[in-house]
């Protein structure tokens, strides 16, 4: 379980983890020694993160960074007054920063430090624009979050002036402990068909759902997890939103919450259930168990609330098997871009799609043409970056193993990269950081995490066709397989050095049609 032996509280800390030698292939790497010297002290007053500099290697450009500290789960993620509010973790707080497009953000420091009640941990923001709490007149934001003194119980703070200033309510907690265990992480909602509130908030084993009129009086409705998904640990970080089948035309209620840290799973991880809500009770369609994301580096993720027509989410790249133990140096850890979610039925199954949200597009610089490009039993270079998009439709029809080598480059005589690829055979989508460069990193509990790794998930090609969608980002892969599923997240701390771009193969693949594409914020 995440609470392990310190507790996440104390993790939400950096305590419990090891601040000692990582391995990097052949080499160590010591934390307290290494040649990587702190981020640059002043943030950015308009940027996600600071261009990279030879000093910080592995600084993203597009994703979200901290300036400083040690970021975990997004919180109260919400559309207000034409700005994208992104909260997060950061040492028991909410950090906060405020973006028009989910690109480009601008830090606005902490929001809800500790108080009385203890930490703030995570939690969600609804606009209550009709003050149905009576501590909002002519509407604000209200914040729904966990706080810790005397147990984990769930609070209330708020805001009128755009997020800038927060207040907390003298009432809180507004629903108390009571012996509960794991009891954290609201995600609050309006559900207009039942006129109400509703929390979806984890509590050990299953999703509690709890129903109010006006935020801060809440009744409990019903519980779901018995018996349904995963249970290797924790529940963690639920959400509950609508989802528009594509390919049905159906629209299905979709519950996501997170696993914590276990050895079923090599780690943390998340899953998702599709089926109806009736403003009181989830009702899953089927038993089946469905993973977010394919990869070892996507959790807590959230959906923004308040965005017309669209939903999307964010989630924190990292894992709770090793929480804060990147060799980076005066900050820690990264979202995800923002990715845009439906919902399509394949073979009668009903699966979660996610795609890069089109405001990344603006990213692009001139892009070069792959098409036509083919490897039989070896690899053709594609171009060379740290920060690019590569968008390919390859034919595997030939292949019994074809991939991307990704951030890959000889580095001291040997060869480090990142594979992303498929078995067509085998039915098998892939992603594989064993040649990474790092090995292992300091775990949560003191001991050693493996890091070079290689994750599978059961994936056939269509007619001998598969699109993979990458971006990368200094210290980051994310994939997107034809239409958004798969999806599979990465960490990746190669050399910096690193930089070719492959395609490989057993036996023949070759890219119809696709480009190789630079991003930069400027």
């Amino acid at each position: 379980m995440i609470s392990g032996k310190y507790g996440r509280r104390a993790l939400l800390f950096g305590i419990g983890t090891t601040a000692g030698a990582l391995a990097l292939g052949s080499r160590i790497w010591n934390d307290a020694t290494a040649s990587l010297p702190s981020s640059t002290s002043s943030a950015p007053t308009a940027s996600g993160s600071p261009s990279p500099a030879p000093d910080d290697p592995f600084r993203p450009v597009y994703h979200y960074t901290p300036a400083s500290g040690n970021l975990a789960d997004p919180n109260g993620l919400i559309l207000h007054q034409g700005e994208y509010h992104l909260f997060h973790q950061q040492d028991g707080t909410w950090a906060h920063a405020v973006s028009s497009d989910m690109v480009h953000w601008e830090r606005l420091g902490t929001a809800l430090g500790h108080d009385t009640l203890g930490l703030a941990m995570s939690g969600s923001c609804v606009d209550d624009g009709a003050n149905t709490s009576g501590l909002v007149p002519g509407g604000g934001m209200v914040a729904i979050y966990t706080s810790t003194e005397g147990g984990e119980a769930q609070s209330l703070a708020y805001s009128t002036d755009r997020g800038r200033s927060w207040r907390r309510y003298d009432g809180n907690p507004v629903i108390p402990n009571e012996g509960r265990k794991d009891f954290r992480d609201p995600k609050v909602f309006w559900h207009e068909p039942t006129r109400s509130w509703v929390m979806v908030v984890s509590l050990g084993d299953r999703i509690a759902v709890y129903r109010s009129g006006d935020l801060r009086s809440w009744t409990h409705a019903s519980d779901f997890g018995e018996g349904k998904g995963s249970h290797a640990a924790v529940w963690e970080c639920p959400d509950l939103f609508l989802l528009d089948d594509v390919s049905t035309d159906q629209t299905r209620w979709v519950l996501t919450t997170s696993i914590g840290d276990n050895a079923e799973t090599h780690g943390s991880t998340a899953q998702y259930f599709i089926g109806d809500f009736d403003g009181f009770t989830f009702f899953p369609e089927d038993d089946r168990v469905r993973f977010t994301d394919a990869g070892q580096d996507f959790y807590a993720a959230q959906t923004f609330e308040k965005v017309e027509g669209r939903r999307i989410w964010l989630g924190w790249m990292g894992n709770w098997a090793y929480p804060y133990s990147m060799p980076t140096k005066g900050w820690k850890n990264q979202m995800s871009i923002p990715r845009e979610l439906t919902l399509t039925t394949r073979d009668g199954v009903r699966v979660l799609l996610q795609q890069p949200v089109r405001e990344l597009n603006a990213l692009r610089g001139r892009a070069t043409d792959v098409g036509g490009l083919s490897a039989t039993d070896t690899t053709t270079g594609l171009g060379t970056g740290r920060v690019v998009e590569l968008d390919l439709t390859l034919d595997v029809s030939r292949a019994s193993d074809a991939w991307l080598g990704l951030c890959r480059g000889q580095v001291d005589g040997t060869l480090q990269e990142v594979r992303v690829g498929v078995l067509p055979g085998k039915g098998i989508f892939y992603l594989d950081r064993t040649a990474g460069g790092l090995a292992t990193v300091p775990g949560r509990d003191g001991g050693t995490a493996q890091f070079a790794l290689r994750r599978e998930v059961a994936y056939r090609p269509v007619d001998g066709k598969v699109r993979l969608h990458v971006h990368v980002d200094n210290s980051s892969v994310e994939v997107f397989v034809d239409d958004g599923a798969p999806v599979g997240s990465l960490l990746v701390f190669n050399d910096p050095r690193a930089q070719e771009l492959v395609l490989g193969a057993k036996g023949t693949a070759k890219v119809i049609s696709g480009a190789v594409t630079p991003l930069s914020l400027q």
